[in-house]
Parts: structure tokens; sequence; C-alpha cells
């Protein structure tokens, strides 16, 4: 039994009108997955919602909630007989969420206690008068995954932290007591990034990476197809570099894309679906990185009929 991958999607922000946040985004993307697969909104029993930053930095309450209702996944608490209601709830672990979700739903859906379930994640800038150096993609995605009675679907997963490294790159929310026009203050968000983020982040991957194919007994090369996070920019080439993988086993992402932060790995395999490669790979590699340092691998394997 396992966890099958059966649609996804992606939204980005055009133009430069308002109401195109981080919900919006992931509500379109959301949407446009379950119309790829000709599934309804009520048929979900899980959604995990990934993304990170929220529209104006709100905390409360769990996002996925808000976008369970916003595309009808048996919003309320009252539930007909003979129906099921939908568990909805938000995981944060930065550009590793995706990573994190898919092993929280093939537990549910791997085993057979949940039949569909769908990961969204999406990010935009919370807040973009008061924020300082905001450097991902305004973009929304969605993955949607089904019960699989073989053996296709994600075979093992591992995540691992390296906080040695957590000050190549952090995010604080603060506080300025006389900002803004009435000098009342305002929450202000910063992004600080050392410039030795990015090859770190690919150095630790590569790591994780080789050590967890050793334990599978495989080897980079019976890798058919990698997807990666899509920040930093050089995160998947330089990782298919590293492991000896050619190029043109990393799907291109479209430009509006190319820096999606939680959504990232969800538009590399939107690209894969696009151009036929995850259908005509036997193994994929899903490799995602983080702040923390947290780097996060998930195998998935495809049946390919011969």
């Amino acid at each position: 039994m396992g966890t099958r991958i059966e649609a996804v999607a992606t939204a980005h922000k055009r133009g430069r009108l308002f109401g195109r946040g981080a919900l919006h985004l992931t509500d379109v993307a959301a949407t446009t997955c379950l119309q790829r697969a000709h599934h309804e909104a009520g048929q979900l029993d899980l959604l995990i919602n990934a993304g990170l930053y929220k529209d104006g930095n709100a905390a409360e309450p769990a996002l996925a909630a808000i976008i369970q209702k916003d595309i009808g996944a048996n919003p309320g608490s009252s539930i007909p007989r003979g129906w099921h209601g939908t568990f909805a709830f938000d995981i944060l672990n930065g550009g590793c969420g995706v990573i994190t979700a898919a092993q929280l739903v093939d537990a549910f859906v791997g085993h057979g206690g949940a039949r569909h379930g769908m990961i969204v994640a999406g990010d935009a800038d919370p807040s973009p008068r008061t924020s300082r150096n905001f450097p991902f993609s305004p973009a929304g995605g969605a993955m949607l995954v089904a019960h699989a009675d073989g053996e296709t679907g994600f075979q093992r997963f591992e995540l691992r932290t390296f906080p040695e490294h957590a000050a190549l790159f952090e995010v604080e929310l603060r506080w300025e007591p006389h900002a803004g026009l009435m000098r009342r203050g305002r929450n202000v968000i910063e992004v600080r990034e050392e410039p030795a983020f990015a090859p770190r982040c690919i150095d630790l991957a590569v790591e994780v990476v080789s050590d967890f194919l050793e334990r599978l007994g495989l080897r980079a090369g019976d890798i058919d197809l990698l997807i990666a996070s899509q920040y930093p920019r050089t995160f998947a080439v330089g990782v298919a570099r590293r492991l000896g993988l050619s190029i043109e086993r990393v799907p291109r992402v479209r430009p509006e894309l190319a820096l999606a932060h939680t959504a990232g790995p969800i538009a590399a395999l939107e690209a894969a679906f696009a151009s036929g490669q995850f259908a005509r790979a036997r193994r994929t590699l899903f490799v995602t990185a983080g702040a923390g340092i947290t780097i996060g691998v998930a195998l998935y394997a495809h049946e390919v009929a011969s």
C-alpha cells in the first residue's frame, strides 16, 4: 500500500492587484488541483497547509481551516450521516514544509485510514509596506494524493536539521514603536540571509541525500527525477551537479515561480507533470532546504509500464 500523487497545481501573482496574497494564491491552486484530478473538495479526508507567511502577519486561526472553508472541503461542524469531515491543520517547517506534510499524509493515506489528502503551501510578502528584504516569489501550490494498493508512492522520508548553521538565514518579526505615518508603531518583518546560505544548503543536502541513498542500497544514478526547493535559486541545479545527475533530470520551472518558497517543490513537480518527466520516472527524489538549516528528503517510486 502506498500514497500516490494524483495531481498538482500552482498559482502566481498577476499584476499588482490587491487581494493576491498567500491565502488567495493557495485557494486558487487547491481548486485547480481538484479540477485536474476530477475530484470534489468534499472528498478530502485530510488538508495540511505548509505555507509559512500569512497575509498581514496574522497569527490565528490556522490557515488550513480558512482554506478548507474557501474551497468547500466539508466546512462547519455539522456532518450529515454517511459523510466524513476534513481534518485540516497547519504545519510550519519552512522550505521543508511540503516534505513534512507528505510524511504526515502518508501515515494516514498510505495505510488506508484516509483515501484522499491534499497538501497546500503558499507564501507572499505578508506586509509589503513593512517588510525588509523579502526574497520569495508570491506563489501558491497544491498537491493531491490518494491511497494506492500497489507499491507506487512515497517509500521513505528523512528530515535533518543542522542548528549550527541557523544564523545563515533568519527572519525576525519585530515591533517598531514609533514607525508609520501616525507614529503609532507597527510590526516589521526582516529577512537576513548570509552569502554562505545557498552553498551550505547544497553541501548539507548532498550529505543527507548520499547517506539516505546508501541506506536504501541505491546510487544517485538510480534517480530518474529530482524535485527540489526553488529557493535558494541555485539549489536544485547545484544539488544535481554535485550528485552527478544530468540537468535534464531537473524540471524547468516557470520563471514566475523560480523563487517560490514553501510551494517551490510543488512548482517543480507541476513542471515534471507537464513535461511527462514524472510519468516516465521510476524513482523520483524530493530534496528540500529551509532555515535551520533543515534538509528534507523523500523517495517516490512510480510503476512504469515496460
